[in-house]
C-alpha cells in the first residue's frame, strides 16, 4: 500500500495531483490517502480525513508520500520507510522549503518543491539515510538546533 499524507491541515494541490496519478494507474499499489481538513476529495484513491492508526499504517507502506511537515517528516525518518516529502507552498513564509533545505543537508532523502513534479519523483523514493551526522537518533536535536537559529535569524 502507498500512503499519502497531509497532516493535519489541508493541502489540496498534492491530493489532486496524486488522484490524478492514481487515475491513470500511475501507482502499482492501492494509494491511502489522509486528506486532513483538505477540500479535494480523491475519487480514485481510498481516503480518511484522520486516522488514529496512521502510524502503523505507515510503518506497513511500501511509500509515503508526505507533506512537509515537521511531524510526519521526523515519524517518516523514523521509520525507515521509503518517501517522498512534498513542499506546501502555500504554508506561512514558504517554511517548509525552508525546512527541507536544511534537513537535507542532514540526511539524504527524496523531497520536491512542487505537487506537479511528483511522477517524475516516484523513482527517486528511498528512506532517509544520514549524510555523516550522528544518525536518525538525532534528529530531534537537528531539528531542535534548526528552530533555534532560525527563530535567531528572523528576529
Amino acid at each position: 500500500m502507498i500512503l499519502l499524507t497531509v497532516g493535519t491541515q489541508f493541502f489540496d494541490d498534492l491530493i489532486g495531483e496524486a488522484d490524478r496519478l492514481a487515475g491513470e494507474g500511475i501507482f502499482t499499489e492501492p494509494v491511502l490517502a489522509q486528506i486532513g481538513l483538505s477540500k479535494t476529495k480523491p475519487r480514485h484513491m481510498r481516503h480518511v480525513a484522520f486516522d488514529p492508526h496512521l502510524l502503523d499504517k505507515a510503518a506497513k507502506a511500501s511509500l509515503i508520500i508526505t507533506h512537509a511537515g515537521t511531524g510526519s517528516l521526523c515519524e517518516c525518518i523514523s521509520i525507515g520507510c521509503p518517501f517522498i516529502a512534498v513542499v506546501n507552498d502555500t504554508k506561512a513564509g514558504n517554511h517548509q522549503l525552508e525546512f527541507l533545505q536544511h534537513l537535507s543537508s542532514l540526511y539524504d532523502f527524496c523531497w520536491i518543491d512542487s505537487p506537479r513534479k511528483l511522477r517524475e519523483a516516484l523513482p527517486h523514493a528511498r528512506p532517509a539515510t544520514s549524510l555523516g551526522s550522528p544518525g536518525v537518533s538525532r534528529l530531534a536535536e537537528n531539528i531542535a538546533e534548526y528552530l533555534a537559529s532560525a527563530a535567531t535569524s528572523h528576529v
